[in-house]
């Protein structure tokens, strides 16, 4: 979508609006308690993170921090007290919810001059993944299977890929759940975040277009992107053993098996098969008890590598829109950097300076 359109959606981005709502309050609407500045920062395969700023609450006669309604304030801010924040432009009560969430810390500053701020942060809803070590098994099931049934366990949705290989036995051993999906996850090639109250584990959404286009100048504000071929292979070869058959099994996968590339351009084991003549290749042996399954786990790990070949940081004018597992297009950069890129982690703040957000993405092409 192109940035004028978005302008028109958004009053022209005059006028950035944000909302937090404790226990389905609006903190400054409905409680008197006033926010100076809210920032929300999303990122894949880990839970996402909030904070905000309280100001002007403290009653000097009373020595405790008081709303405006005459509330203690650290009784409405209490651990574990449900968070939802919204952010964005315009009416308040027609902003994209970005994040629901739990208070895990509140703290001040008693300074020499001037009156304590509280300070508040957060988790997305992802957080109770994060918490303890569990260990489970699973037999005759897929990965999709066991993610699925971790997410009903936290009473989470589930907007859930299916992988296609059963397996014999899946543990989990002594692990977060939240490292576990990680792990699951990345022998796959896939990507998770939590999102409101929905578990996210499917295939990285990097292929078409950008939910918005970006110029240098209009709208991007700074990028620096890196390319970098330490570290890249040309491929990748995974062996395993057939116990039933006594055989080798292997699986391989070259240049051009790269999720997210674009036509014409190139990837980080494209350019490693010029004029080199030992080709760095990357070989592991897994617990792999198919072909299919070993071939799979090769492309994963491919994946996994290319997708660090070119990486970038930026940062634009405030907009909701760029979330991870999207793809925005940045444009004014020259060849070969005016392309578009996977979002893998986005922070969006609001204060007295207006509404910016910044990203980091990475790609598998140049």
């Amino acid at each position: 979508m192109e940035l004028a359109q978005v302008s028109r959606n958004s009053g022209g981005f005059y006028v950035p609006a944000f909302a937090v709502r404790v226990a389905r309050r609006d903190l400054m609407r409905e409680l008197l308690i006033p926010v100076s500045q809210v920032e929300v920062d999303l990122v894949l395969s880990a839970a996402g993170r909030f904070s905000f700023t309280v100001v002007n609450v403290y009653d000097i006669d009373r020595h405790a921090f008081v709303s405006g309604l005459g509330q203690p304030v650290l009784d409405v801010l209490a651990f574990g007290a449900a968070v939802e924040i919204r952010i964005g432009y315009g009416d308040v009560s027609a902003l994209d919810t970005i994040m629901t969430g739990v208070i895990t810390e509140v703290g001040t500053n008693f300074p020499e001059g001037g009156l304590p701020e509280l300070s508040v942060a957060g988790y997305d809803r992802g957080f109770p993944l994060t918490v303890g070590k569990n260990s489970r098994t699973w037999a005759n099931a897929s990965d999709s299977d066991a993610v699925a049934e971790i997410a009903r366990f936290h009473h989470l949705d589930g907007e859930i890929e299916s992988t296609r290989e059963k397996h014999a036995q899946i543990e989990q051993n002594q692990e977060t759940d939240i490292d576990f999906i990680k792990k699951l996850a990345e022998r796959n090639h896939f990507e998770f975040y939590v999102r409101k109250d929905t578990l996210h584990f499917s295939k990285p959404k990097d292929k078409g277009d950008g939910v918005v286009t970006l110029k240098w100048g209009e709208g991007l504000l700074s990028f620096k992107p890196e390319a970098n071929l330490a570290g890249q292979v040309s491929g990748v070869e995974v062996y395993g053993w057939d116990t039933n058959s006594k055989r080798l099994i292997k699986g391989v996968a070259r240049a051009g098996d790269e999720s997210g590339r674009e036509p014409g351009r190139q990837s980080a084991a494209d350019l490693l098969r010029g004029p080199k003549t030992q080709l760095p290749m990357l070989r592991l042996r897994q617990p792999v008890f198919t072909k299919a399954e070993a071939d799979e786990r090769a492309k994963s790990a491919l994946n996994e590598s290319a997708k660090q070949f070119l990486t970038g940081e930026a940062e634009s004018i405030g907009l909701p829109q760029i979330l991870p597992d999207e793809s925005v297009s940045l444009l004014n950069l020259g060849m070969p950097f005016s392309k578009t890129y996977y979002v893998q982690q986005s922070v969006h703040k609001v204060d007295s300076n207006g509404y910016r957000t910044r990203f980091k993405v990475k790609e598998t092409t140049l």
